[in-house]
């Protein structure tokens, strides 16, 4: 189940963000038809606040690559069964970003500590450009946060 979510390798990172929990954290910045988000935070932000409502329209829209939102990009159902393992591993009860750095890639890397009960761990975020200067986030790097998905909610 890991597997199909692509993992990346860490990054530098360095700056801190104030504290937010999911009832802070403001939801998806979408207008109609528009995806992604204006700037990288409020990606992160918009993504985790979907996952925290479960919904998966929002995470898609959200979710993405260089070329577009997820949602244009590829099979919904694939797209979907891909969501709800990100939900798993990415179920909170409040959320840090305490970092980000531009990445080799030419997006930026996010560290987030995401705490769920008692657990808390931090993970990187992976988010890159698209159309319209939209921010996605690309990928999770979820290993780090497995024992949050088996925790029993």
């Amino acid at each position: 189940m890991k597997k199909l979510i692509v993992l990346v390798a860490l990054a530098v990172v360095a700056g801190c963000h104030s504290a937010r929990k999911p009832s802070e954290a403001p939801s998806p910045v979408l207008n109609g038809a528009q995806t992604g988000a204006a700037n990288p935070e409020a990606a992160v932000q918009g993504f985790m606040a979907a996952v925290q409502k479960q919904d998966l329209q929002a995470m898609a829209a959200i979710w993405g690559s260089a070329d577009g939102p997820a949602r244009e990009l590829g099979d919904r159902g694939d797209l979907e069964k891909r969501e709800l393992i990100m939900m798993c591993y990415l179920k909170h009860d409040g959320f840090d970003i305490i970092g980000d750095a531009p990445n080799p890639s030419g997006g930026r890397t996010a560290a987030v500590s995401v705490t769920y009960k008692d657990l808390t761990r931090s993970t990187n975020f992976q988010l890159v450009q698209g159309p319209g200067a939209r921010w996605y986030v690309l990928s999770v790097d979820v290993q780090k946060l497995s024992d949050i998905c088996a925790r029993k909610g």
